[in-house]
Parts: structure tokens; C-alpha cells; sequence
């Protein structure tokens, strides 16, 4: 190979290596990466450095997300959302807190089952509490933790309750604003009010009953 040849070679690899890297050069384009950082202003930052804009298809962005940017011919990038994973889960589980106004319960043997599917500010949640043998149940009203603080804003958010306790009785969930738990009503005696669920209202809670909460509300 003579020394043209060489040069040849060499100044065709860097124009490669420039048109792969200069967007005006190479035009529209997109390819894969991973997040590194979530901004405040609607962008993501990749581990290579690329501040991407989030399209309104891609909601709720983590660090550590594999997602796909694309690149128009002027170096602006964009990103739609992430890549799907090999097993998708909708919903996310979480253990909540079980709380009460006087006494707090002692867990024990308690099965507590949380799962939350969260939509940008939205958050729809369901719980499952079924006590054991070696649960102590406190005293005063009863108070669940939810997975995400509720949005400091002047509305309250009201779910349904069902406790299963020998008869089964139909209630409420509550979370007030820029709340962190939630409150659980059933209808007292004559069923004109409500009263806050505790170890005895609207029966006594023992091992074995099941209570069940859903809930759908506005995240902080």
C-alpha cells in the first residue's frame, strides 16, 4: 500500500467517524441509552451526557431507565420513553404502614399486601391487611400508609373500604391533602354517620378478618 493509499484511508475514516457524530452532517438519527439524571424542566440526562426532552408519552422517568433518543439534523434530542423489560410489572408492591391514634398495632404474624400503579401524578393503590395470632391491635382510629404523599392542594380523595369480620361491612378510605396515610370509615350504629375504623368499630378486628382499601389519588 503506497503512502497515498494510506492517507486515502485515514482521511476517509475520520470523515466517517465526523459525518457519524455531527447530526448536520448525518441527519435525523436515533439510538439507545441509559438515564443517568431526571430533570425538573421535563428532560433526562443520559450517562453519555445527552439532555433529551421527554415527550408526554414517557411518564414517571427513572435513573437507570433504558430509553430510546432520537436526534434531528440541528442536535436537538428528544426521547419517547423507555425500552419495555423482559417481564413488565403494571403494578408495584409495597408493605404499608399500619398506624393508630393511641396505641400503634404490633404487626406480628400479619399478612400486609400493598400494591400501587402510578400514571405521571396519578396513583391508584390497594391494600390487603389480614391479621394473625401474634398481632396486637392498639387503640384508636386506624391510620394506613400510602406510597407516595398525597398533592398539597384543597381536595380530599375517598376510596372504598370492605372488612370482613364474620359479616361484612362496607365503607370509606380517606386521604386529605399533603397527606402521607390514610383514614378508613364504616357506617356506625344505625348507619345515618360514619366512624374511623379501630380494633373495635365496626367489630372487633381479630385474626383471620380481612380489610381491603383502594384508593386512587393525586400524588405530591
Amino acid at each position: 500500500m503506497t503512502i497515498h493509499q494510506s492517507l486515502a484511508d485515514e482521511l476517509a475514516r475520520q470523515v466517517a467517524a465526523v459525518g457519524a457524530s455531527t447530526p448536520e452532517i448525518r441527519g435525523g438519527d436515533w439510538r439507545l441509552a441509559t438515564v443517568a439524571t431526571v430533570g425538573a424542566g421535563g428532560t433526562v440526562t443520559t450517562t453519555d451526557g445527552v439532555v433529551a426532552r421527554r415527550l408526554e408519552s414517557y411518564l414517571n422517568p427513572t435513573v437507570g431507565d433504558l430509553v430510546r433518543i432520537d436526534a434531528s439534523s440541528s442536535g436537538d434530542w428528544t426521547t419517547p420513553g423507555r425500552t419495555a423489560a423482559a417481564a413488565t410489572r403494571s403494578w408495584t408492591p409495597y408493605t404499608p404502614t399500619w398506624t393508630a391514634a393511641t396505641t400503634n398495632p404490633t404487626i406480628g404474624n400479619a399478612v400486609r399486601t400493598g400494591r400501587y400503579q402510578r400514571f405521571d401524578a396519578t396513583c391508584h393503590v390497594a391494600i390487603r391487611l389480614v391479621p394473625g395470632g401474634t398481632t396486637s391491635f392498639g387503640s384508636g382510629a386506624y391510620l394506613f400508609g400510602l406510597p407516595f404523599p398525597s398533592a398539597d392542594d384543597v381536595v380530599e380523595y375517598v376510596g372504598t373500604a370492605r372488612l370482613t369480620a364474620g359479616s361484612t361491612y362496607i365503607g370509606q378510605c380517606i386521604a386529605g391533602a399533603n397527606a402521607t396515610e390514610m383514614n378508613v370509615t364504616f357506617p356506625a350504629s344505625g348507619g345515618l354517620t360514619a366512624a374511623n375504623m379501630s380494633q373495635v368499630a365496626p367489630a372487633t378486628f381479630a385474626s383471620g378478618h380481612i380489610l381491603r382499601l383502594s384508593l386512587t389519588y393525586q400524588i405530591a
